[in-house]
């Protein structure tokens, strides 16, 4: 049961379709993408449920699962 619940940052970018690198940027800047935690002195680790919610809330923001897409107000120049 415990084996697939936490992952490695190179999983993380493989589910997602990221550089490795992508995954640290994001969880520093995006505020709603899963933080990473240390198991032992020097694993980090993902919890498999925050990314698969992570990957479920962007599909709601993006208009899936019958929901309308989710439009921010953006300042235009003309």
């Amino acid at each position: 049961m415990f084996k697939n619940r936490f992952i490695s940052k190179k999983e993380v970018s493989r589910i997602l379709n990221i550089s490795s690198s992508t995954v640290f940027r994001w969880s520093k800047n995006i505020d709603n993408f899963p933080k990473p935690f240390l198991l032992g002195p020097n694993k980090v680790m993902w919890d498999m449920d925050e990314i698969n919610k992570y990957i479920n809330d962007q599909k709601k923001i993006r208009g899936f699962l019958g929901h309308k897409p989710h439009i921010k107000n953006v300042n235009k120049t003309q």
